[in-house]
């Protein structure tokens, strides 16, 4: 072991990763032996701080891996011993005196020591500073009490004292993180809460110590310092576990040394030395034990946020200087803010929190770019918006309420200069910030968007009329990071003022018509690109408003055109231009022949911004008034889209460049069809009926040309990608195939059943690389088709599925292992999907009990496998079909019905239950327990007494079932008891609750391989 520490730490080989891991591996495994609780305590007693490093790593494993494996917990004997052992080790190192990370490491081993419950060490603090100060081990049995300790502790060293108050400090690290289920953590609690008296003691003792003489005095008090105030939440806190523990007067004694000791040490929050660790603990504090807190300390939270120090970290902040101690502080604000009752207004008569909304206010206006340089803006931001929002519920009459009308309007200003972006930022040429960078300081700028709209319930409309003054007060030298952040602010306004277009359109036009926008509206050259751009998000989100001043639209309309092809702003424009020719259809069919001669200057456009030229074009296209009408330009549209493929077909390319230009057409087609529906607002005549030549119009009517060229063109695309077919490709194929899934007959992508049925069973095979898209699209294909041709559609998807999961199964058998495709998971998905809504006819089919055969072997194949995200799909189905088997409900379908599902049940339903109960009992991921739970939940809703009969069985060791690890960790009366709350609870929420328990309980001492 030691050879392998010293070859793991040396620099020489750090350049070879793969010994370093196997060094690893081999230092783990040496630390799994039995033989490794001796061996570390060996390690322990080295010359080398490195070698008592690892000593103390290993006890630590040891403890908390095989403390139950070694049966430690029943050898009263070798635990006596490993006490022993470990404490006169600890306090040889600490009058050595030994490095602080070795110190650290076997503090670390002396808590999960003391989380054992059957360790038998009952009094740490005590135990470690008896031995420091008697220079020898003290049997629990001989311990004094703490005071008598103390007493005897006067002139010891502050080396000696450190020793404990690491102890202490670091039981406070751990056990405050510590992950137990909620009854052993409870018992855990109040074994640490019957140390809670000696702790204060200590603490008090110690302060008192340090104070006769200033703590910066020498390096041992300080460090003593910083060890209490980091030790002193998480004690604080154990005061309520202390009540419980017995005598009712020890707390009370308690609770008077805690606010003592709060209060000294807040006395040294002036102190540069002490101000980060201090105010570490004041926030630690305020959430565990505000009260407590305030109790400490007279006129908190003002007692620190009026004193000189505060003062000059806010001077700091306000000048840009972030330094740790100002964040610290910020974070201590924002915790006191959060916990305030801001519903009502008594805060705000108390005067304590004044200077923290002043300070609030004037972190707002820090010097700095809002997030990317000033960290603390959208903290203080945050804060603010929770008390205007708050306001909302105060009494109308409230005078505070003049107060937030101040503070709202205060921020407003400060919010639409901290928004501005700098002048470098504004340009593509010129910026540097990098995408992370960008968006955070975006997501800045939509909180202030939020806070806004908060605001105007406070201010009203003159808020909107001071953004506005922004804009209008830009003369012929316009600055455009100012009018681009007014024109942003303002836009947060857009549902508002498109609710009340007689107060607001006013206001619009007024914007429309200033300077800075007819110069944007006119394309001007100088425009910065983000300036252009928040022009167009404008736009974009004021389309009513173009509704009723159809005289902007045009000149609206040149501009976006015109920004097509500005590298900067043409995906926002392309955008923008879709929008609005989506929502203004009827208004701007007139100019369809203009749009249809844009489309002829696209070309050097992305593939995405095309794309949603051509669904603009379609748009205009669907509001022309008759089918017949809608066929020439269609066509024409059409024509196009092949023109592209024929280009293809001359260019002879193979490759990416062909794989990039077919999925290039595909989508195209797919936003054709997109663009071709129906408007989402228009009315549906319910009791319409069309006559049978107008719903087959684009099938099998005057339309039915133009819709074949439309198909014809995709399977040309289609077979020309055959040989080098990918995952996008096959989304575009899907998002084609859906596009007029919501529309009503008749419409020129809506296809006849049959034909999207087979278009889409085209693409359900093994080597679909998008098969997940596929047979969600096949979803989307039964929830849009008539219900006559239902039965037919799930009959021909399902044997198509199956049959792909038969050649899965057969590759399984052979190699024992999976395919390496998402076939299995994605069919799983697809038919939890259809059993849910379309069982029925699923088993109503005369053969579904073979393919029904098929789903439930792969499925438990895959929920076998240790890849997790199959196993949800597994799990997935199995749920729904747990669901589904409803006898009574099935009877009234079809009688044929149920007994295929009875069948089912018999044959599948132990194994499915019998393996989910063996995942849960420990065999799976954490993040897996949910989603495995969701069967097992449903099979005890829908068939308990066959789950009740199969895991009563399944629990017994004899069954085979459970893993050894889960047999020896849990007795057969836990399990039973675990079966007799889940079925009680039948499918409840809180079975999630009982079934993670379970399985911390199986995982057994081996869980949480702690270091």
């Amino acid at each position: 072991m030691e050879e392998l520490i010293r070859e793991l730490n040396d620099p020489s080989n750090q350049s070879a990763p793969e010994r370093i891991n196997e060094i690893q591996r081999q230092i783990q495994r040496l630390q799994r032996e039995k033989t490794a609780w001796q061996l570390g305590l060996d390690l322990l007693q080295n010359e080398d701080a490195t070698l008592r490093f690892y000593g103390a790593l290993t006890l630590t494993i040891k403890i908390n891996a095989d403390w139950d494996n070694d049966a430690l917990g029943k050898d009263e004997g070798m635990r006596n011993y490993l006490i022993e052992a470990l404490v006169t080790n600890y306090t040889r190192l600490v009058d050595l005196p030994d490095s602080n990370f070795v110190l650290r490491k076997l503090s670390s081993t002396l808590t999960a020591l003391f989380v054992r419950a059957d360790s038998g060490w009952r009094y740490p603090l005590r135990q470690v500073l008896a031995c420091l100060l008697s220079r020898h081990y003290v049997a629990a049995a001989d311990l004094p009490e703490m005071g008598r300790l103390l007493d005897h502790a006067q002139s010891c060293a502050y080396q000696q004292l450190k020793g404990v108050l690491m102890i202490a400090a670091i039981m406070a690290e751990d056990l405050s993180s510590h992950s137990q289920s909620s009854v052993a953590e409870s018992k855990l609690m109040s074994r640490a809460a019957a140390n809670c008296s000696d702790a204060w003691q200590l603490f008090r003792f110690c302060l008192a110590r340090m104070t006769e003489k200033e703590p910066a005095a020498s390096s041992h008090p300080n460090e003593l310092f910083q060890l209490l105030v980091q030790a002193t939440p998480y004690w604080a806190s154990l005061l309520k576990s202390q009540e419980a523990t017995g005598d009712s007067h020890v707390p009370q004694q308690s609770e008077l040394v805690v606010k003592e000791c709060i209060g000294i040490i807040s006395n040294w929050f002036e102190d540069a030395s002490y101000t980060a660790c201090i105010l570490q603990m004041l926030i630690s504090l305020q959430q565990s034990t505000p009260k407590l807190l305030r109790e400490s300390l007279p006129n908190f939270p003002a007692s620190i946020t009026a004193s000189r120090k505060a003062e000059e970290m806010v001077d700091r902040l306000t000048q840009g200087d972030f330094d740790s101690d100002g964040i610290l502080y910020v974070d201590l604000l924002e915790t006191i803010m959060s916990q305030l009752d801001l519903t009502k207004s008594d805060f705000l008569h108390t005067g304590l929190y004044d200077t923290i909304i002043r300070t609030l206010q004037r972190l707002l206006r820090c010097e700095g770019v809002a997030v990317i340089e000033d960290p603390v803006c959208q903290i203080a931001l945050e804060k603010i918006s929770e008390i205007v929002e708050g306001s909302s519920d105060w009494e109308e009459d409230d005078q505070a309420k003049t107060f937030v009308k101040a503070l709202a309007t205060d921020a407003c200003q400060a919010c639409l200069h901290k928004i501005k972006l700098p002048t470098e930022q504004m340009s593509n040429d010129t910026q540097d910030w990098d995408m992370d960078e960008r968006l955070k300081f975006q997501d800045f700028r939509y909180d202030v968007q939020d806070f806004l709209q908060s605001a105007f319930t406070v201010l009203g409309s003159g808020l909107i009329e001071e953004i506005v003054g922004l804009i209008l007060s830009q003369g012929p030298s316009t600055d455009w990071s100012t009018f681009e952040a007014a024109t942003f602010s303002l836009a947060a306004f857009s549902d508002t003022m498109s609710s009340d277009p007689n107060t607001y359109d006013g206001v619009i036009t007024t914007v429309l018509s200033s300077q800075p926008w007819t110069y944007l509206l006119r394309s001007g050259p100088v425009v910065p690109d983000r300036a252009r751009q928040t022009g167009i998000r404008f736009i974009t989100e004021n389309e009513g408003y173009l509704q009723r001043h159809p005289d902007s639209l045009v000149m609206v309309l040149n501009f976006l055109f015109s920004s097509l092809h500005l590298q900067a702003s043409a995906s926002a424009a392309s955008r923008a231009i879709y929008s609005l020719c989506d929502s203004h259809r009827s208004i701007l069919k007139e100019g369809l022949p203009q749009f249809m001669g844009s489309l002829a200057t696209i070309g050097d456009l992305g593939e995405a911004e095309r794309h949603r030229i051509y669904a603009a074009v379609a748009a205009i296209i669907q509001a022309l008034p008759s089918d017949d009408a809608k066929m020439e330009p269609l066509s024409q549209l059409i024509a196009s889209v092949a023109q592209a493929l024929a280009v293809l077909d001359e260019g002879r390319l193979d490759g990416e460049e062909l794989v990039k230009g077919c999925i290039d057409i595909m989508q195209t087609l797919a936003w054709i069809g997109k663009g071709l529906r129906s408007p989402h607002d228009q009315p549906v005549d319910l009791e319409a009926s069309h006559p049978q030549g107008q719903v087959d119009f684009w099938i099998n009517g005057p339309g039915a040309a133009v819709q074949t060229s439309i198909l014809s063109l995709y399977g040309a695309t289609l077979k020309k990608m055959q040989a080098h077919v990918d995952s996008d490709f096959i989304e575009a194929c899907c998002d084609f195939i859906k596009s007029g899934f919501p529309e009503d007959h008749p419409a020129p992508f809506k296809f006849a059943d049959s034909t999207a049925l087979s278009l889409i069973s085209e693409l359900v095979h093994l080597d679909n690389p998008a098969i997940d898209t596929t047979l969600a699209c096949a979803s989307s294909l039964l929830a849009s088709i008539a219900p006559a041709s239902v039965p037919a559609a799930v009959r021909k998807l399902v044997y198509l599925v199956c049959a792909g999961l038969q050649q899965t199964l057969s590759t399984f058998h052979e190699s024992r292992q999976l395919p390496n495709t998402n076939f299995a998971s994605s069919s799983l998905d697809f038919l939890a999907r259809l059993v849910a809504k379309w069982g029925v006819v699923w088993f109503g089919v005369e053969d579904s009990e073979g393919t029904a055969a098929v789903a439930f072997e792969s499925g438990l194949v895959v929920l076998a496998d240790p890849d997790t995200l199959p196993r949800r799909s597994a799990a997935a189905f199995f749920a729904a079909f747990a669901d589904f088997t409803v006898p009574d409900a099935l009877t009234a379908f079809d009688p044929e019905v149920p007994v295929r599902v009875g069948n089912l049940l018999r044959q599948f339903g132990p194994r499915i239950l019998s393996l989910i109960l063996r995942l849960l009992g420990g065999e799976c991921a954490r993040s897996e327990i949910d989603s495995l739970t969701e069967p097992l939940k449903k099979f005890v809703q829908k068939q308990l007494m066959l789950t009740k009969t199969v895991l009563r069985e399944v629990v017994k060791p004899e069954s085979g079932v459970m893993s050894e690890k889960a047999l020896q960790a849990t007795t057969l009366e836990e399990r039973e008891r675990f079966l007799a709350q889940i079925e009680a609870l039948r499918g409840g929420r809180k079975t999630n609750d009982i079934v993670k328990d379970f399985w911390i309980a199986c995982r057994g001492s081996g869980f949480g391989y702690i270091a």
